[in-house]
């Protein structure tokens, strides 16, 4: 609001055309100006332009208010869409995958076609480690679709296209292959959705 701050005081200097500058201090409050100088308020102008400021400083306020509450519905936007997904996905699991997922926040699934094991963690990226028998990583996966789209349902599609033989090979052709994390740099990874 500085720079509206400014403006008022060079239109109130250039309109009320008092013979002494009018004395201008910031209010401790919120930051406006006020003019202490009564013969500029007294001038033909300068109830005019001062009605005008009042005016110009309520519509900059009514859009702060309202640019505040557009991002308020996002926020519940955001939270309703990451509740549904994560509906969607618990309901995709077996009880098994459930209770995994619920304790470790991932959970295991096997290929359709080549019978591997892949583990499909929430993280941000590459999330999907696929394991050699011994229950190593030997690789991760990272495969997302494009947009915004809650994590949750990222990795409900993930494992439905692992599941199923028909598509596995063509997923598997599609996600960015990565070198396995040490144990430790998967847990971090996967800290920040919540």
């Amino acid at each position: 609001m500085p720079i509206l701050n400014v403006a008022w005081r060079t239109l109130r200097r250039f309109f009320c055309r008092a013979d002494a500058p009018a004395a201008a201090a910031p209010s401790s409050a919120t930051g406006d100006v006020y003019v202490n100088n009564e013969a500029a308020s007294n001038a033909p102008g300068g109830r005019r332009l001062h009605g005008f400021y009042e005016r110009v400083m309520e519509q900059v306020l009514e859009a702060q208010r309202n640019n505040e509450l557009v991002r308020l519905d996002e926020i519940r936007r955001d939270r309703r869409a990451k509740r549904r997904a994560l509906s969607l996905l618990i309901r995709l699991l077996t009880s098994e995958q459930r209770e995994e997922f619920r304790t470790y926040r991932y959970f295991h699934v096997i290929g359709g076609s080549t019978g591997v094991r892949y583990r499909i963690r929430v993280a941000p990226f590459a999330n999907i480690d696929a394991l050699r028998t011994d229950g190593r990583v030997r690789h991760r996966l990272c495969a997302f679709p494009a947009g915004d789209v809650p994590v949750y349902d990222v990795m409900a599609a993930q494992m439905l296209h692992l599941q199923d033989p028909a598509t596995e090979q063509r997923f598997l052709q599609r996600a960015n292959v990565h070198a396995a994390l040490t144990e430790e740099r998967a847990r971090s990874s996967s800290m920040w959705v919540a």
